[in-house]
């Protein structure tokens, strides 16, 4: 099992008419069918196919044995017979035409035609007749190992030709074929417009403040002892200040969206009696916005017959921990509620477009969906630090919080790969740009030290292995723009960079010895070559000026 990969029998390829990044609802994939061939050969079909699939599979070991779980879904299959019959093909090109559309909703039929899933969380149904009008989801994949078990889903859309040979041709063995595959990268469709409405979920909570530094007189000073033995004794007679605090996050997350990604605050006083004793008709405690961390959970499911599900989650930092001292306007008085919150996404210029789910970057991030063995889901979660009298107040979302909704950008905004100039280094410098730990390295490994020193040399394949294409790096002029500040470092980032450093200078060192010997070798010959005393020719000398920049080769995938 694995993802399909583009490539051509010998003597029969596809042809597109346009080379997309991707595809969506609506469009049209079309092209030709060649066939090339030295000698006649027979053709009895040409068949083109167009289909997409969700598979999964589990892989667990108990000891020296090994089970296998697969799990499979047909989404839809689209069959065009391009030729059939009894035809000898002389030497030479011939050419066949095809056009496809690509469709936004499953086929129930294919559905149907495959494999039978119960509904369960996460996962739909195929009994249900509600449950098979399904949207096709975008092309992902994903892979973990952990504790002797290996989980591996993913979502493909392919186009193949088959070539079949005429029945009867052989009188010994039946017809044979050949195949010729192109994968297509598929995405749904977003909205055409940049999105307005992120449906809000409100998170409110009453905050209590009670301290003797509320009062004028002890405001920014250090209480004495006689204080302090008041604030632990004698609680109830200290004053107190309540005030709510209400978060609007947003449910709904476009990737690459134009503005900020709203993330609301408001803080109201409570003046009631009883939660509140401080004077109100003076200036009331200012309330601040100490710091701020926000985070994308990410949460990726698959089943398989015959065994549990597996389930990964990764946390995608949206605002890491960030000290902001930032003041809150309360809602009091002339001051509306509108003009009191604080939108802390335009603050901090909160974004989401590509993240990197353990060691594969996802450009863009992949969207909801849930098929009926393979699921993608997303959760905002989010901690706040809230400061006022010298008190400190952790604010944070439920740790189960409802589902929020990711999806493709505006169809205003051209999505561009993203190269990943780390593909070539591996992990260490990766790990030293990144300021990961090593632990982190790896898509689901229990262990990051083993999981990095195990797949240390298989970087570059890793990456080639996921859907899209490879993107060419010159390692020469990308490592001169790499910032690798030693502030802030640990010591394993530190010896990550020097590893990675060491790696490069070899790679650099072996180059100009090998080009010195190159320039020594053409010298000699050159000598030898050239008449010496009177048997010199009259034609002058030629020299050949070689490059003398010392650039390191290039990296061809």
């Amino acid at each position: 099992m694995g993802l399909t990969k583009a490539e051509d029998s010998p003597g029969l390829s596809l042809e597109l008419d346009t080379h997309q990044a991707h595809y969506s609802p609506g469009d049209t994939i079309s092209g030709r069918v060649i066939l090339n061939t030295a000698d006649e050969v027979g053709i009895g079909k040409v068949v083109v196919l167009f289909w997409g699939r969700a598979k999964s599979r589990i892989i667990q070991q108990h000891g020296q044995a090994v089970t296998y779980h697969r799990g499979r879904t047909q989404f839809f299959k689209q069959e065009l017979v391009l030729y059939e019959g009894q035809y000898t093909h002389k030497a030479g090109t011939f050419s066949w035409s095809f056009e496809f559309l690509v469709p936004e909703q499953a086929d129930p039929a294919s559905i149907l035609a495959g494999e039978k899933w119960k509904p369960k969380d996460h996962f739909r149904g195929t009994a249900d007749v509600n449950s098979l009008e399904l949207t096709l989801p975008a092309s992902c994949y994903h892979s973990r190992h952990m504790f002797g078990r290996h989980a591996e889903c993913f979502i493909e859309y392919v186009l193949d030709v088959t070539l079949t040979e005429p029945d009867g041709l052989h009188h010994i063995r039946g017809p044979q074929s050949k195949v010729s595959a192109r994968p297509i990268i598929f995405h749904p469709l977003s909205t055409p417009e940049p999105i307005q409405n992120y449906n809000f979920v409100t998170d409110q909570r009453l905050l209590t403040i009670s301290t003797l530094k509320l009062l004028p007189e002890h405001a920014g000073t250090s209480l004495g002892l006689r204080d302090r033995a008041r604030s632990i004794f004698q609680r109830d007679s200290l004053p107190k200040f309540s005030f709510s605090l209400t978060v609007q996050a947003p449910s709904i997350i476009q990737l690459m969206h134009p503005d900020p990604i709203p993330f609301l605050i408001t803080a109201t006083p409570d003046l009631s009696p009883g939660l509140t004793t401080i004077d109100s008709s003076t200036p009331l405690p200012a309330v601040t916005l100490k710091a701020a961390k926000i985070e994308l959970k990410t949460y990726i499911r698959c089943r398989a017959a015959g065994t549990f599900s597996d389930s990964k989650t990764y946390e995608i930092p949206m605002l890491s921990y960030k000290a902001l001292n930032q003041p809150l306007t309360m809602v009091r008085g002339m001051t509306t509620a509108a003009e009191a919150t604080l939108n802390l996404g335009q603050l901090v210029d909160l974004r989401l477009a590509n993240a990197k789910l353990g060691s594969r970057l996802e450009a863009p991030l992949t969207p909801n969906f849930t098929t009926y063995n393979v699921s993608r889901s997303y959760q905002l979660l989010w901690e706040l630090e809230i400061e006022c009298a010298d008190k400190t107040e952790k604010f944070s979302s439920v740790k189960n919080g409802p589902e929020c909704t990711v999806i493709l950008p505006p169809a205003t905004v051209r999505m561009d790969s993203i190269s990943d100039n780390n593909m070539l280094l591996g992990a260490d410098l990766s790990q030293a740009m990144t300021g990961t730990s090593a632990e982190s390295l790896g898509s689901g490994s229990s262990s990051g030290f083993w999981h990095r020193r195990s797949h240390e040399g298989k970087e570059s394949s890793k990456e080639k292995s996921g859907i899209g294409s490879p993107v060419t790096s010159n390692v020469g002029a990308e490592v001169g723009a790499f910032d690798l500040d030693s502030k802030g470092k640990s010591k394993a980032q530190e010896a990550a960079e020097e590893r990675a450093l060491a790696r490069l200078g070899e790679i650099e060192s072996t180059y100009q010895r090998r080009h010195q010997d190159s320039r020594n070798l053409r010298a000699d010959d050159a000598a030898e070559d050239t008449p010496r005393g009177d048997a010199a020719s009259d034609e002058p000398a030629v020299i050949t000026v070689t490059d003398t920049d010392q650039q390191l080769p290039r990296y061809k995938p």
